[in-house]
């Protein structure tokens, strides 16, 4: 048995590099539609199966992220040259975004004193990565990686430029499904009462105190032999030598 080990290992791994190779062939020539994800199930009667690839997913923090080449001329390039000249005006971001590097957070809504300097101050240099991550509330773009690449570029032009064109997708929008234990367990009516989950009516302050002060009379303990005065509810009588309870016949 132990003789076996590892040529067993070293068959399986020929096998996984050999399938990992075919896919790979597939990816290299453009046919994505083509590639597989293949794995193994021991459940069937295959034990190698297959199944095509799915599609990225936004909210995926690998996938879902966009990545762009940016040239930059890091002699004239300013922060603000990145925030309003490129992700407004050309890429159609909003006023809530952030823009982070390796330092840290370089611009957002509240940090907005970093606009007028140049990205080599904010330690940018070639071969930097940075993020925009759009916080708008309504349908926000997933986060964009951009890699920085230093080149002149011409004295009238903007000093920022996108090697490619591309679209950045948005974020997948989730759908939140009410459950029992979502639902509240009070919901306030037209007459301005309210509605128990249970669809029952809720009692108002006016009903509570009713009901508390009938429940006060029905628990009302009379002296011995005292006549109870008349009430809606009846009257427990407690303390007299035979026990017995007076009920007023009115």
């Amino acid at each position: 048995m132990a003789g076996n080990i590892i040529p067993a290992i070293a068959t399986t791994n020929a096998m996984a590099a050999a399938l990992c190779v075919l896919q790979a062939f597939k990816v290299l020539r453009g046919e994505l539609d083509k590639a597989r994800m293949v794995f193994l199930v021991r459940s069937t009667d295959r034990v190698i199966s297959s199944e095509p690839l799915r599609p990225p997913n936004p909210d995926c923090a690998i996938c879902g992220v966009a990545q762009a080449h940016l040239e930059v001329d890091l002699q004239r390039a300013t922060l603000e040259d990145l925030v309003q000249g490129l992700l407004r005006v050309q890429l159609g971001y909003g006023a809530e975004l952030s823009v982070t590097s390796d330092i840290g957070i370089l611009y957002d809504l509240d940090l907005d004193e970093n606009l007028n300097k140049k990205l080599s101050d904010l330690d940018i240099v070639a071969g930097s990565f940075i993020t925009i991550m759009d916080e708008e509330d309504d349908d926000p773009r997933v986060n964009l990686l951009m890699s920085i690449a230093d080149k002149r570029l011409p004295a009238d032009s903007l000093p920022i430029k996108l090697a490619e064109t591309f679209e950045i997708a948005r974020k997948a929008k989730t759908l939140q499904t009410a459950t029992e234990s979502d639902k509240p367990a009070a919901i306030a009516s037209a007459n301005g009462s309210a509605t128990e989950a249970n669809g029952k009516r809720k009692r108002n302050v006016e009903e509570a105190d009713l009901e508390a002060d009938i429940t006060n009379k029905r628990g009302k303990v009379m002296e011995d032999g005292a006549k109870p005065e008349k009430n809606d509810g009846p009257v427990v009588v407690d303390g007299s030598d035979n026990g017995a309870i007076i009920i007023d016949d009115d």
